[in-house]
């Protein structure tokens, strides 16, 4: 769809970028996104031990933390909007600067108040760098095949540095550094904005027109996008339930004595040992994630995305079997690599392979649907972020009250 250009200016066109200017850009972004995730990852990971470290426990580290996801969850569509009328590198390059002023202000507080206030700083800085981000996307692959490959790619440095940067390097730089982790981090995401800053060419098309409540309802409340959002937020949901409670629910230290006698997996294994079988998932996701989003090209997008939800159901029914050997389904099998192992976590495994391409080629899909509305991408992406925010934290905490429950057939 074109829009009259006095109502516009252009930029470079992405249709019209060499391939080596394509391909700088791609590698930007993704460099620029995987230095801010590992940093924010760490950051998130610390912020936990630094309110251990000030007496604050419980309902208290719930409410900093609040402050974050709400923040990005209200103010994503706003500041898509915004991208839609300044471009989306002026925002691809300030919301690090903002997240980087955040970091340095933890160690000068122990307010549990004024902690709040950084959260919400920090929210502010990923409400405007996400919905941004995956608009400058959506602009560089307009009429590419390789849309869903670059999407494929940004959710792996993404899932990489957000796992990455808060289990494993998050415990390291808070015992070697405390609160002096800060202000390297905030190094590392100014470093972020540089990257942006000097190798991301202007592309896309800037609107000057004024847009009208009516013009964001038309966007954001078109048939496609209203049809697909409920599966968006169920999948991210699943996704962020994963993340936050997978690894304490396996753990010997953090789970309720309560559960253990019932459940084969909850509570019975130790660090390492949940690691070590984390790993082999991680690695199934990521192979997956990869290999769907080379192939959720054009009309065939929904293919992958409903592959992944047959992985998803063979994820659930894994889990529960291996969770309740006591019903008598857990055939022991030798496979490669793997060796002898219980045949459902070898399905477990080709589940994950086959659900992890669900997201890359989902987002994909959201950039074709906002070529229909080029005036509002920033829009729609924005609201595709906020949506992802919804998913994710909404079941995480759900299943946080969850799990505490006492049940002998909680999977």
């Amino acid at each position: 769809m074109e829009l009259p250009s006095s109502q516009t200016t252009n930029t470079t066109s992405s249709r019209t970028l060499e391939p080596s200017l394509f391909l700088r850009a791609a590698i930007a972004v993704l460099l620029g996104t995987l230095l801010l995730r590992v940093a924010g990852g760490v950051a998130t990971g610390t912020l936990n031990f630094y309110l251990k470290s000030l007496g604050q426990v419980g309902l208290e580290v719930g409410f900093v933390a609040a402050g974050y996801y709400a923040t990005e969850l209200l103010l994503a569509p706003v500041f898509g909007a915004l991208t839609d009328r300044i471009g989306r590198k002026a925002l691809v390059v300030a919301a690090p600067i903002v997240g980087a002023v955040a970091l340095l202000l933890y160690p000068l507080t122990s307010s549990l108040g004024v902690l709040f206030l950084i959260r919400i700083i920090e929210g502010i800085s990923a409400a405007a760098a996400i919905p941004a981000t995956l608009g400058y996307l959506s602009d560089l692959t307009d009429g590419s095949p390789h849309r869903a490959r670059l999407m494929g790619l940004y959710e792996i440095v993404t899932l990489l540095g957000v796992t990455g940067g808060g289990i494993i390097l998050g415990p390291l730089l808070w015992s070697v550094l405390g609160t002096s982790s800060y202000p390297f981090l905030a190094v590392v995401y100014v470093l972020g904005a540089l990257v942006f800053a000097f190798l991301l060419p202007n592309i896309g098309v800037i609107v000057h027109k004024r847009r009208t409540l009516n013009d964001y309802a038309r966007a954001l409340g078109n048939r496609r996008l209203v049809r697909f959002l409920p599966a968006w937020i169920s999948a991210t949901g699943v996704i962020g339930l994963w993340l936050v409670h997978v690894q304490n629910l396996l753990s010997k230290s953090s789970v309720p004595e309560t559960n253990t006698s019932s459940q084969a997996l909850v509570g019975a294994f130790t660090p390492p040992e949940v690691s070590r079988y984390l790993a082999w998932f991680a690695v199934a996701f990521l192979v997956g994630l990869y290999y769907w989003a080379s192939r959720g090209k054009g009309d065939r997008r929904s293919t992958p995305m409903l592959y992944a939800g047959y992985g998803l159901l063979a994820i659930a029914v894994s889990w529960f079997f291996l969770n309740h050997p006591e019903i008598g389904l857990n055939p022991i099998v030798t496979l490669p690599v793997l060796g002898v192992v219980n045949l459902w976590f070898a399905v477990l495994l080709v589940g994950a392979f086959f659900q992890a391409g669900f997201t890359p080629v989902a987002l994909a899909y959201l950039a074709d649907i906002s070529e229909d509305f080029p005036e509002d991408r920033g829009v729609v992406m924005g609201c595709t972020a906020s949506s992802w925010q919804a998913g994710t934290s909404s079941a995480g905490r759900c299943w946080g009250a969850c799990s505490s429950v006492p049940c002998a057939w909680t999977a």
